[in-house]
């Protein structure tokens, strides 16, 4: 018999796989599990699906047990076993790469088809409700008795999942929003209020299919970073280039691209060289010249040249991928102001079911009650009032490359007080020159960067490449017998035969008690970095860095402050060049000669003062990031490991990219007040105008149509904010 084999669990993350998870069944799991579970994701080339669930909902068991029963695989006592095997190790760890979203996965919990037919279904229902208008409101003539028994079965039609998931909860002793609405709308049809009842589930079915739109909008934005036209690749096989589906070309694989096509895979250049186009991955208008040893990323355009390329990652693997699919991910994740609208909606219903209630005993009128349940029985509005909004905001920092990985951390930026900036890669660009140098005795420029270059060999930080890259202009080699080792906040320490090397900033040499007293270094100025290269603790020489300022920082730190926010800089510099780059810039504090475990210890501090963000680029900065509120990372020459980690990436690395997002966060925060405002308004209006006996169940519907319509503009504007 097929089974459902348990490929990955996670809390509320599972993946499983078996020949029945096809598109062909997709649309009936979704049936069975759409409302019990955040996200379905289907792989079809898998045959696996990835489900997002609430352990407070539903759990593994559950889960299992409904597919079971609906494809009959693996009987009950199987899946009892899966999961006492996953009980007693707690937590799996995944064997698998976890199938995040790709060309080849279905996004959403509904396919295309199905979303056309909701849109049809929805155009039918605009149709009568229009009809229905007109006939009541325009014409002022009453509907039929066949047309109001036609309304009512198309009511209630459309209202059988809502009725079906009220009944389980009255079942469980529970009154949540959709039991409310079904009990109006039950309530309302047989008190002969048809039209009241389609109006009701018509404006209902219209709120959740917008929240849908927001919500498949802001991933199509963000799909849009990674979109791959390319269906074919070139391999290289037996010193033949043979042409094989994107599908096929796996790690290890060798690629070949030349100029005018997109690279296909995550790799390293094995041969050949070529100017690429990296404005996906670093923002950068110039191309970028490749060569042998060099990394390059999928995605990205090979302006000019022809290299072949050693694959590393494909697919839902690649750094890009990864990025985007841990922000789509947490998408789902929602945000303080959507929570809070899920409360305020249910408050809605409370005092709903009071109001309704007390205008019956105080008017003894059973209409204009009922009036008051219709205007209060449905609060999607109130739920529509955050959700709508931060919904266009993300999707709308995504078309700036601002790539936000949930609503929390897009509201929180602006209601943060303290934003903490790394110096090198962030405020400056990521490529240090060499300005400056200073030797020690005898030895030799040529000795010199021949000794620094062999303990750089490997290194991939800005620093080391501009080493290598100065070698090379002096025609010299580096010595690849060189053993070194990096130290994180620090520099390298290296080993060739009996001499052992130190090259790093000067918290290196105090720490391996390397003497510079004496040693004096030319000026510099607030651009400079400098590191000292040692051997068997003796003081070599040091090389001065050349910063340059990256544009937009010194005004970005400016309008923060305008803005009221605290200014921190942490940086691993030394006192003095610390404080000559912070002059240009009004710091209101400034944190120099820092390891990693300094930063996020001094984060930490800072958070007893209000919620801190803190904003980087390298290594160094992820244990920061990961300690923050809110953790924003530069992708240009930015490590994986801080993009990975942060909660907001800025693909194009533009300083004045944290003032935009500043400002749409506090924009985004402004419009779901005003919705706020709108809804709860118009309920309180409604009701009191219903139970006065001006407003009639007809009115009421129309007030719905009015303040939902009212949010959706008033939304709107978030998408289209510059």
């Amino acid at each position: 018999m097929t089974q459902i084999v348990v490929k990955a669990h996670i809390s509320g993350r599972i993946r499983l796989k078996s020949p029945e998870f096809n598109p062909k069944n997709f649309e009936k799991i979704n049936k069975i599990l759409e409302k019990k579970v955040k996200n379905i994701r289907l792989n079809q080339y898998c045959n696996s699906l990835i489900i997002h669930f609430d352990q407070n909902i539903i759990n593994l068991d559950e889960i299992l047990t409904k597919l079971e029963k609906t494809f009959a695989v693996a009987g009950q006592k199987e899946s009892q076993k899966i999961s006492k095997k996953i009980e007693k190790s707690k937590s799996l760890t995944i064997s698998t790469p976890a199938c995040n979203a790709c060309s080849h996965c279905s996004t959403n919990l509904v396919s295309e088809s199905s979303w056309r037919k909701k849109l049809l279904n929805f155009g039918a229902l605009s149709l009568i409700a229009v009809g229905v208008f007109v006939k009541e409101h325009i014409m002022a003539t009453p509907l039929g008795l066949l047309a109001k028994l036609a309304i009512g079965a198309i009511s209630i039609y459309s209202a059988i999942p809502l009725i079906k998931e009220g009944l389980e909860e009255l079942k469980e002793k529970k009154i949540s929003l959709q039991g409310f609405i079904a009990f109006a709308l039950l309530i309302a049809i047989l008190g002969g209020e048809v039209t009241a009842a389609f109006e009701i589930i018509y404006i209902l079915r219209g709120s959740m299919l917008f929240e849908e739109y927001t919500a498949n909008k802001s991933r199509a934005e963000i799909h849009k970073l990674i979109s791959m036209d390319v269906k074919k690749a070139y391999v290289l096989q037996d010193d033949l280039e043979v042409e094989v589906s994107l599908e096929d070309v796996k790690d290890g694989d060798i690629i070949v691209c030349r100029s005018g096509e997109k690279i296909v895979a995550d790799g390293v250049v094995i041969n050949g060289s070529a100017e690429i186009n990296e404005a996906i991955i670093n923002g950068r208008s110039e191309n970028v010249y490749k060569k042998k040893n060099d990394s390059v990323f999928a995605n990205t355009l090979v302006e000019k040249g022809r290299i072949y390329i050693k694959v590393s990652a494909t697919g839902n693997e690649t750094y890009i991928a990864r990025i985007i699919s841990e922000v789509e991910k947490n998408l789902l994740n929602k945000s303080q102001s959507e929570l809070s609208a899920d409360r305020l909606a249910q408050k809605v219903l409370k005092i709903g079911s009071a109001l309704s209630v007390g205008t019956f005993f105080v008017t003894g009128s059973f209409l204009r009650a009922f009036s008051v349940m219709i205007v209060m029985s449905c609060p999607c509005s109130t739920v529509l009032a955050a959700s709508s909004a931060v919904s266009a905001a993300i999707a709308r920092a995504a078309k700036d490359g601002i790539l936000i990985k949930g609503g929390e951390y897009l509201e929180n930026v602006s209601q943060s007080e303290i934003f903490c900036f790394d110096k090198t890669g962030t405020l400056t660009t990521g490529k240090p020159k060499i300005a400056d140098f200073k030797l020690v005795g005898k030895i030799t420029k040529e000795e010199f960067f021949k000794i620094a270059s062999s303990i750089e060999h490997h290194n991939t930080h800005p620093l080391a490449v501009s080493i290598n890259e100065y070698a090379k202009g002096l025609n010299i080699s580096a010595n690849v017998h060189f053993k070194s080792e990096i130290l994180p906040g620090l520099g390298v320490k290296a080993q060739f035969e009996d001499s052992k090397f130190l090259l790093g900033n000067l918290n290196l040499m105090r720490k391996y008690k390397v003497k510079i007293q004496n040693f004096k270094i030319p000026k510099f100025t607030s651009e400079n970095t400098i590191i000292y290269l040692a051997r068997d603790s003796e003081i070599l020489g040091a090389i001065i860095y050349e910063h340059e300022i990256r544009a937009g920082s010194i005004e970005t730190v400016k309008a923060l402050k305008e803005r009221g926010k605290k200014v921190v800089l942490l940086t691993g510099d030394d006192e003095k060049v610390a404080k000559e780059f912070a002059k240009k810039f009004e710091f209101d504090d400034i944190y120099f000669s820092l390891m990693p475990d300094d930063k996020a210890k001094i984060i930490e501090k800072l958070k007893n003062y209000g919620k801190v963000v803190m904003i980087g680029d390298g290594v160094n900065d992820t244990l920061a990031m990961s300690k923050a509120d809110i953790g924003i990372s530069f992708a240009s020459g930015g490590s994986e490991a801080a993009i990975e980690i942060s909660n907001i990436a800025i693909t194009n690395s533009r300083p004045l990219d944290i003032v935009k997002l500043h400002d749409l966060s506090a924009f985004a925060l402004r419009v779901v007040k005003q919705n706020y405002n709108i809804g709860t308004s118009t309920n309180m209006l409604g009701a009191a105008l219903g139970a006065l006996g001006v407003l009639s169940p007809a009115g009421a519907g129309l007030v719905h149509i009015a303040h939902t319509a009212g949010i959706i503009a008033n939304s709107s504007r978030v998408s289209i904010k510059k």
